[in-house]
């Protein structure tokens, strides 16, 4: 990313003072320079070796060349953030940024471009989004920033906030000040799959694209079953990769970029050449494989945005197809 003639936010607190806008200040990261260690996750194999991942060392150094987004909740924020971050509620992320449509869910890019405009970001902007470590909403964020055609680099800090804090980083308390700026959205559909999309590629007997199912192989298989739908099971031809294999210690961070080639590539067998469509419940959970795959260099990998939540309220006499029953499809459980 690259830093030269931009000013941001952090380095006008870093030279206000001790107090800015009744937020306090904190911290002064305490590097392997300084203190010959390392917190642990200060580094990570993933950072070193994803475009889109940086680490908290990575960060230390780049602190001022880039906007930050908190995806966790109000009160976490509130607590202590990153000094400079802005929060991107997951009220715009999930709850109102999309709509059901007779035709399936219809993105509604301008509520997350007002969300990412309040938070003082334009579409040029270099951003790094943090979380409570490196699932979810992190990913979901980065996938919604893409979507709505975002022109800077979007990079996750693996790890996340406490990582950060551990290390002695400079951190806030309080509710920064409102601030906004102008953003145009313009939605990206090389990395959103419609349900029109997913069904011009399903047939009865199998799929013609890659699918990824990453919820739990229970609700993949139609044995759990959750309210708001009538069928259960999952989109026929998908293989089954539940999200949480590729993070490690509780979804503090991403996997070895090794042990994710192994999961995806050797035991999933899937293709980076061919168009893949990963789908959860709602598109959260589908985010992380979305995002993985990207890392691992898919030419073209997409995110189903109504998901099963969509999927499973239709009908097959429509076309939309859908495999149900223990034991049927492929579960790849390699770190389960």
């Amino acid at each position: 990313m690259d830093s030269s003639g931009r000013a941001s936010r952090r380095a006008v607190l870093g030279g206000i003072g001790a107090v800015v806008g009744g937020l306090s200040l904190a911290g002064c990261l305490r590097t392997t320079r300084e203190t010959g260690t390392e917190p642990e996750l200060y580094t990570t194999p993933a950072a070193g070796e994803f475009d889109a991942v940086v680490d908290s060392m990575w960060l230390s150094d780049n602190l001022d060349g880039v906007d930050l987004l908190d995806v966790r909740d109000e009160g976490a924020f509130t607590d202590g953030h990153i000094a400079g971050a802005r929060r991107f509620p997951d009220t715009a992320l999930l709850e109102v940024h999309y709509e059901e449509t007779p035709d399936g869910y219809e993105a509604s890019p301008g509520v997350i471009a007002t969300a990412v405009a309040d938070a003082g970001i334009t579409a040029d902007d270099d951003v790094i989004v943090y979380g409570e470590g490196s699932n979810l909403w992190e990913t979901y964020a980065i996938y919604t920033l893409r979507a709505i055609g975002h022109d800077g680099t979007v990079a996750l800090l693996d790890g996340g906030y406490p990582v950060w804090a551990d290390a002695g980083g400079e951190t806030e308390t309080g509710t920064p000040e409102p601030t906004s700026a102008t953003y145009e959205p313009e939605l990206q559909m090389d990395v959103i799959a419609t349900r029109e999309r997913v069904a011009a590629n399903v047939r009865e007997d199998g799929a013609d694209v890659q699918l990824v199912d990453n919820r739990t192989p229970a609700e993949y298989f139609g044995v759990q079953r959750d309210d708001g739908v009538s069928r259960y099971g999952h989109i026929t031809g998908a293989i089954n990769i539940e999200f949480t294999q590729n993070l490690v210690d509780d979804g503090a961070r991403l996997r070895s970029p090794a042990d994710l080639e192994t999961l995806w590539l050797e035991d999933a067998g899937l293709d980076p050449t061919e168009e893949t469509i990963s789908y959860c419940s709602t598109a959260v959970r589908g985010s992380v494989g979305w995002f993985v795959m990207e890392q691992l260099g898919w030419d073209t990998v997409r995110n189903y945005e109504g998901s099963w939540a969509d999927w499973g309220t239709l009908s097959e006499a429509d076309g939309y197809y859908y495999t149900t029953g223990e034991g049927t499809g492929t579960v790849i459980d390699t770190f389960a």
